[in-house]
């Protein structure tokens, strides 16, 4: 074997440099990749750090127990906002329009939204809002905004109140429920009257009484005195 080396040495000698330059080559690859991951993961970890410190500004049709619909702005994120402009774009006819013109964010604008905090505008029930294809009211909202470093933000997304369509069977519920609530308030109110009389009726009889028994003893005094 030592032989055969020794004979073929040229050879050897050809395959080390081969072996060689194909290990730094790949050390070559490794280590550009790996600079490569590491840039990409510096850029994506300082994307996220960003994002996890800006405001995030939604706008949403919101409802209650009673039907009301209201528009609601909202900073989720965990840094404040300002500059806060928002344009509403109706999408279909309905009776929102001047109620939520009157709003002052539409306006004039939001100057400053803390993290967490909600400004809400009412617009009105579900019933004076239904058009005459009982569609409710659907806008494409436009959001533009700053964070307190002066960077700028824009988002533009429908939003649908159509979402609540079927809400009647609890409207119905809770006016069925106010119309209970007022019969009891009716009954306790009648209850009160009637004590009230009984209470009346029973002070009448005493002054009555009282009146008699100082009439009867006036009375007395007076054959007692003609005696």
């Amino acid at each position: 074997m030592n032989q055969w080396i020794t004979d073929n040495s040229s050879i050897v000698n050809f395959l080390n440099v081969v072996v060689i330059i194909f290990l730094t080559i790949l050390n070559v690859w490794f280590a550009k990749n790996s600079q490569k991951y590491s840039a990409h993961s510096l850029m994506q970890n300082e994307r996220i750090r960003r994002e996890n410190n800006t405001p995030n500004i939604i706008a949403y049709l919101d409802t209650t127990d009673l039907n009301f619909l209201s528009f609601k702005l909202s900073n989720i994120g965990i840094n404040a906002a300002k500059n806060i402009k928002i344009n509403l774009a109706p999408m279909n006819q309905t009776k929102t329009n001047e109620i939520l013109e009157d709003a002052f964010m539409f306006k004039e604008g939001v100057a400053f939204l803390a993290p967490n905090q909600t400004l809400s505008a009412h617009v009105g029930s579900f019933v004076e809002l239904m058009n005459d294809n009982k569609d409710f009211p659907t806008y494409e909202v436009s959001l533009a905004y700053q964070d307190i470093d002066q960077n700028h933000y824009n988002r533009t997304y429908v939003i649908d109140s159509n979402m609540y369509n079927g809400y009647y069977g609890i409207m119905q519920k809770n006016i069925h429920d106010l119309n209970k609530e007022m019969k009891k308030i009716e009954g306790h109110f009648k209850k009160t009257v009637k004590i009230m009389e009984i209470k009346d009726k029973r002070d009448r009889e005493y002054f009555k009484n009282i009146h008699s028994h100082k009439k009867n003893v006036r009375t007395i005094r007076r054959h007692i005195g003609g005696k």
